[in-house]
């Protein structure tokens, strides 16, 4: 017996140790999860964060009522979205000792990270362990992803969501063509909890049937094979009360009238507020966006490896899925899945640019091409360091061994992915305002681009104006209440603000002013600059005086509070 549990142990052991990719996905999965509870209370509250938490009330509220408090579908615009993370955080926040906000910012986190492990499954099983390691190794590194975690209430659950329902879809695949009703009831689970969010997720059952025509393709084309998959569709029918059971569930007003989704699709496609957006230093409407605006902005925004990881996956895509067909079985199932990615990844960016949809806050409402653009990153880095493997240098006529080109290709990609991390680091915790170098990075894009659009520099500024007051009072000996300007939410500022600073509406009035460069937010008020909130070089913030000094030392004494501030680590 005691020699079996030895022989088991070791069975095991080496399996782990034949497995490092996975075992590195699992470690950095876990890091993530720890660094996501360290760090989850260091994210201001967005502009949109507190009527999505009362829209998530209110929903619960029509429940609790029996279906008589209607205030929900009449309030704001927030009745065309579904209400899946609102009423799941307005639930959650008085079972945690924290912020109501802090518990979205967790929950969302988490959401996020689970994402990344989405991604990782997808990658493992089209291209391997390696490629599904870079593939969640991209998207972690991926700065609007990272730093969306945080306070991108929905577009990161529904990101998730959708990216989990490509990976479903690659399983049934698999199953075809006899899917299994396990897998069915799943995928329609995860179509109407995306729904529940957002209606985008109606992409879905035009992903869904691509995967079957696909499987007709990439197989052995015949009349038997048509009818498989007629009867592969029919299998996937029980999907359907499921997703609408969902979809009702937690976007109630979806369901009051039979055509309310697409009268939500309809407004979304054609939304008309007064709402500017910044493009290479030029100022927009939403709705007079150039065509070029998402494409132009997923160009800036995600990293130069995971934007040439992604082009080289498209590259070798055809070769990739025709080697697959060939060796059939498996093989099909990987061929349709990176099709089903490449999809997922292109197809709303071609529908933006040929719709000539509205944008604005760069890529926020798109982040849900950002998982299957890792994935396809994540098979080209793969098939780099393999192309890299079959080059030797030093190779000897003798032996015909030589070094291996793989080794230093991967610590090039180390060192690369390495260099992402440090500046993810570098701009905590606002990560989401990356760009990359094509534009000089954040410095290079203030003013000029959509960066810090959630205001999320707030939190710091806040403490700064805390800091300057504090260190006045002491020279002064003189303690008082300070009105403080915004151009923010108020309630970003409120639950932040210690209670010698108060909010006011009159900027003229105010003692103190606080704004984002974000639209030059800062020029509008005139006064000395005591503080400033900067990452990289990029200035996002920043604290004015407009008190009136009442004599040239006091100004003396405000120019050297500026100057003495020091940049925060999140340490």
């Amino acid at each position: 017996m005691k020699e079996r549990r030895l022989t088991g142990r070791s069975s095991l052991l080496r399996r782990l140790i034949g497995r490092p990719w996975d075992i590195a996905a699992a470690v950095a999965l876990l890091a993530l999860l720890v660094l996501v509870a360290v760090t989850f209370r260091h994210y201001g509250i967005s502009n949109d964060e507190e009527v999505q938490h009362v829209y998530g009330a209110k929903l619960i509220d029509w429940y609790r009522s029996g279906f008589t408090d209607d205030s929900a579908f009449s309030y704001k615009n927030l009745y065309l979205y579904g209400g899946l993370f609102d009423m799941a955080a307005v639930a959650l926040a008085p079972l945690l000792p924290f912020d109501p906000y802090e518990t979205r910012h967790l929950l969302c986190a988490l959401i996020g990270v689970a994402g990344i492990a989405v991604v990782w499954a997808v990658g493992r099983r089209l291209a391997g362990p390696r490629a599904g390691f870079l593939a969640g190794a991209l998207l972690a590194l991926c700065g609007p992803w990272y730093g969306g975690l945080f306070n991108h209430t929905k577009d990161i659950p529904f990101a998730v969501l959708m990216m989990a329902a490509v990976g479903l879809l690659v399983r049934l695949t698999g199953q075809m063509p006899r899917p299994r009703l396990g897998t069915a009831l799943g995928f329609g689970a995860v179509v109407g909890l995306a729904l529940g969010i957002r209606v985008g997720a109606l992409l879905l059952a035009g992903y869904a049937a691509a995967m079957l025509v696909g499987w007709v393709l990439l197989g052995v084309a015949s009349l038997a094979r048509l009818r498989d998959a007629g009867r592969g569709a029919l299998r996937l029918l029980p999907a359907l009360p499921v997703a609408y059971g969902l979809m009702a569930a937690f976007w109630p007003w979806a369901v009051l009238e039979p055509l309310n989704p697409l009268r939500a699709l309809a407004d979304f496609s054609h939304f008309h507020y007064p709402i500017r957006t910044l493009l290479g230093g030029t100022e927009y409407w939403m709705y007079e966006v150039p065509p070029s605006y998402l494409v132009w902005y997923l160009g800036i925004k995600l990293p130069l490896v995971m934007l040439g990881g992604a082009a080289l996956g498209l590259l070798v895509l055809p070769a990739t899925m025709h080697r697959d067909r060939q060796a059939g079985g498996e093989g099909i199932t990987r061929a349709v899945g990176c099709g089903l990615v490449a999809l997922a990844a292109l197809f709303p960016v071609v529908w933006f640019t040929v719709t000539h949809a509205p944008g604005y806050t760069a890529i926020r409402h798109f982040l849900f091409v950002l998982p299957p653009l890792a994935v396809l990153g994540g098979i080209g880095l793969d098939r780099l360091i393999g192309w890299a493997g079959a080059w030797k240098l030093g190779v000897s006529q003798r032996s015909g061994r030589g070094l291996s080109v793989a080794v230093p290709a991967g610590l090039v990609l180390a060192l690369v992915l390495g260099r992402e991390a440090v500046v993810l680091e570098s701009l905590h915790p606002n990560e989401y305002v990356y760009f990359n170098e094509l534009v000089g990075g954040v410095a290079g894009a203030v003013r000029k681009y959509d960066v810090d659009y959630w205001a999320n520099s707030l939190p710091e500024a806040v403490e700064d104006l805390s800091e300057v007051i504090a260190a006045e009072e002491a020279r002064t000996h003189r303690h008082r209440t300070y009105s403080v300007a915004v151009c923010a939410e108020p309630l970003a500022f409120e639950k932040l603000a210690p209670a010698n600073l108060h909010w006011v509406t009159d900027w003229t009035r105010a003692d103190f002013f606080i704004a984002p460069t974000q639209e030059d937010c800062d020029t509008l008020m005139t006064g000395p600059t005591v503080a400033e909130v900067e990452r990289d070089g990029a200035l996002l913030a920043v604290v004015k005086d407009l008190r009136k000094p009442e004599d040239p030392a006091e100004m003396v004494e405000v120019a050297r509070l500026r100057t003495g501030r020091q940049q925060r680590h999140w340490w």
